[in-house]
């Protein structure tokens, strides 16, 4: 269709000019939908499955996506396997914070019997490919226990079709012995030394895969055949180099050559990539990574360490109030925060840098639960002021590390660098030299060192609007007491998120009640003692009787301040979508009714209430802490962490119960007062009545009809 347009003659009426300007301004967006159609995207993949271990994992996969610039036609997708029982508990909210392709289990392999977690790797991208075809050609698959750093293009990696991007993985010497000579003995020996030793008949990869749409949806189905092959073979626990294996066992690392023996069988081969990907622990001798892997135990200075496998019943969905008092384990809120970047040592360049990327990995996952949790969690002050620290650390490691990545590429770390490149050593001591020397063996990259401009100033802003919510509450006793569990650092103003940006609230994992440890302050007062009796009420409800004295000069109605009716906003059990609705209310003076029953439109009061209504409302200047006389009876129970009151006999979903009309003696509380034998008497008396009255009642049914007989 562009030769034509290439051949337009000049025209010169103005209908003739205006198609000319369509035709122009076809052929320049057609080369960007051509270009894009031609796979400039990347679909991100991560395999991942049904347990609370992985949840917060994806929470932080999802926000360094969004955080590190992906281009603009990529996608990011989650291949979860799960099996029918763990797809039915499944948390319904967390598959709407990312693309998610459900995949059945795969651990157990009913052929063999076997029970191998890793059989989800290659069955989760084998299930996802037969059922969804991604439209961008490129395709980087990931591990859950990885976040993404910078943006992946496929020119950066001068990508092609048959070939593969990963990282090394020299411990599998299975690929170059006996064990591949087993499986793929069809396989030529290898000739380069691209991604292994020479005469390997596979690749010597693992971590992360760049690869063509069309090779990753071939290597699939044989990935998971090898992955079987490999973990039944009785002589692979002695050739596959798994030192943790034992004798006749079956190695864990089966996986890896299943899709190092299924992509040579595909005729998929790998090119090492020792930059992209690395572990907090290494230094980064190799480069800037775009991605960073917390697979592994790491530390940063002395006294602090972390491990991903010490958190495996961290719950990502619990909203506060949070246990946090544990400085090196939780299992909710946020994981324990690292050092901060300036008690860093910097004599060092490449140990400060390999430290601060450690940070960065802390300061990202904690980050990341800060935002899971001003969108899926209502307004706290221990949200707004341990998420105001996360934000902070996060982008002071941003800055020490976009600092620190400026001048990383191109300098040398030792004053005999120049010495040393004379005397050759750039080519007869690599490893050394690299690390050291970069700038005086000519090895400085020139590729333009892009650092994602992020930062949380979003989230910042929807801290402050939390804190302007949460600001009626601020002289609330119970709010001034604080929750337990929290530990606030300074004293910064509570916040508010919109109503069209509040989501359901998400109801957490652990359904059984949290039982948090004993908060270092001391423990709540006691419940008051019962109030004094007053005298009976009426059996009707009053209609307002005119008073026993004439009083020429009545009182005036006690009017509710605005900070009065908003506190009684937040104390009365409102549905979240009522309480915009009793802000709005109470800003205008007016004293808000809750809705009673679906169908019935809930009266709203003026702030000039009765003497009744004012005894049942309590004042912002009253103590929260006592119950008076009208509302003990009903009050059972006082929340101190979310300043509510549990009304009694409280039904889901009802209305909370209000200053209804007060009614007499209840018949059982007449009942109540007589013993046993009194009861049973009772009882008798009332059987002996529903026999006496059954004849009557046998009598009243017949009724005469046409045509019949009657006495």
């Amino acid at each position: 269709m562009i030769a034509p347009v290439i051949m337009l003659p000049y025209f010169h009426t103005r209908h003739d000019i205006a198609r000319t300007a369509v035709y122009v301004l076809l052929l320049w967006v057609l080369p960007y939908r051509v270009s894009a159609a031609d796979g400039q995207g990347v679909h991100i993949a991560y395999l991942t499955d049904c347990t609370i271990y992985s949840d917060w994992q994806t929470v932080g996969m999802v926000f360094s996506y969004k955080r590190s610039r992906q281009p603009l036609d990529s996608q990011l997708t989650r291949i979860m396997c799960c099996t029918d029982e763990e797809r039915k508990r499944y948390n319904e909210q967390l598959l709407s914070i990312v693309q998610t392709h459900v995949a059945p289990s795969f651990a157990h392999n009913a052929k063999t019997d076997d029970w191998y977690a890793a059989y989800n790797k290659p069955g989760a991208v084998y299930d996802w490919l037969k059922h969804v075809t991604p439209k961008e050609d490129w395709i980087l698959v990931l591990d859950s226990d990885m976040y993404l750093r910078k943006p992946f293009y496929p020119q950066f990696f001068n990508a092609s079709r048959g070939w593969c991007i990963s990282a090394d993985y020299t411990y599998m010497i299975g690929v170059n012995n006996e064990l591949a000579d087993r499986h793929i003995p069809e396989i030529q020996p290898r000739k380069d030394e691209l991604a292994g030793p020479r005469g390997r008949r596979g690749d010597q990869v693992g971590g992360f895969f760049f690869m063509h749409r069309d090779d990753l949806s071939r290597v699939a189905p044989l990935w998971l055949k090898y992955t079987e092959d490999v973990r039944e073979d009785p002589e692979a626990w002695r050739l596959s180099g798994d030192q943790y294996v034992e004798k006749g066992g079956k190695p864990w690392i089966s996986e890896m050559y299943g899709y190092a023996f299924g992509a040579a069988k595909a005729n998929v081969w790998h090119i090492w990539d020792k930059r992209t990907m690395m572990y907090p622990t290494y230094k980064p001798t190799e480069g800037i990574p775009k991605l960073m892997h917390y697979g592994l135990l790491f530390e940063v200075g002395k006294n602090f360490s972390f491990d991903k496998h010490w958190h495996y019943d961290f719950d990502v969905t619990k909203c506060p109030p949070w246990d946090l008092k544990d400085p090196k384990r939780r299992v909710e809120g946020i994981f324990p925060e690292p050092p901060r970047p300036s008690s860093l040592d910097k004599s060092d360049f490449l140990g400060f840098y390999r430290d601060l990327l450690a940070i960065e990995t802390l300061a990202t996952l904690n980050a990341a639960f800060c935002d899971y949790h001003i969108s899926h969690c209502p307004p706290s002050e221990q949200l707004v002021t341990v998420c105001k620290e996360v934000f902070s650390l996060y982008n002071e490691a941003r800055e020490y590390i976009k600092e620190a990545e400026s001048h990383y590429d191109c300098q040398d770390f030792h004053p005999k660098c120049a010495e040393w490149t004379k005397q050759g050593e750039c080519d007869q001591n690599v490893g050394y030299m690299m690390e050291t020397c970069r700038k005086a063996c000519g090895r400085c990259s020139q590729q333009h060192m892009y650092f994602p401009e992020t930062s949380t100033k979003d989230l910042e802003e929807k801290l402050v609007k939390m804190t302007q919510e949460l600001q009626p509450l601020s002289e609330d006793p119970d709010q001034q007491k604080g929750a337990a569990g929290s530990s606030p650092r300074d004293t910064a103003k509570p916040l508010v998120v919109p109503e069209h940006e509040k989501p359901a609230v998400v109801v957490p994992r652990n359904t059984q009640p949290m039982v948090l440890n004993p908060p270092p302050s001391p423990p709540p007062p006691p419940s008051p003692p019962p109030p004094v009796k007053s005298p009976p009420p009426p059996s009707s409800p009053p209609v307002s009787p005119p008073p026993s004295s004439p009083q020429p000069f009545p009182s005036p109605p006690k009017v509710l301040s605005e900070k009065q009716l908003l506190v009684r906003c937040y104390r009365l059990s409102l549905p979240r979508t009522e309480v915009k609705d009793c802000v709005e209310a109470a800003k205008k003076g007016i004293l808000y009714e809750p809705k009673q029953k679906a169908g019935v439109v809930a009266s709203v009061k003026t702030a000039t209430s009765k003497e009744s209504d004012s005894t049942s409302y309590i004042s912002a200047s009253e103590d929260i802490g006592q119950k008076d006389s009208t509302s003990s009876g009903r009050v059972i129970e006082r929340d101190l962490e979310d300043l509510t009151l549990t009304q009694q006999n409280e039904k889901k979903g009802a209305a909370p119960v209000l200053d209804a009309p007060v009614l007499g003696p209840s018949l059982h509380a007449l009942l109540g007062h007589l013993n046993k034998w009194q009861a049973l008497f009772l009882w008798l008396l009332v059987v002996i009545a529903f026999l006496a009255v059954m004849p009557r009642i046998a009598r009243l049914r017949r009724r005469a009809r046409s045509g019949m007989r009657t006495e």
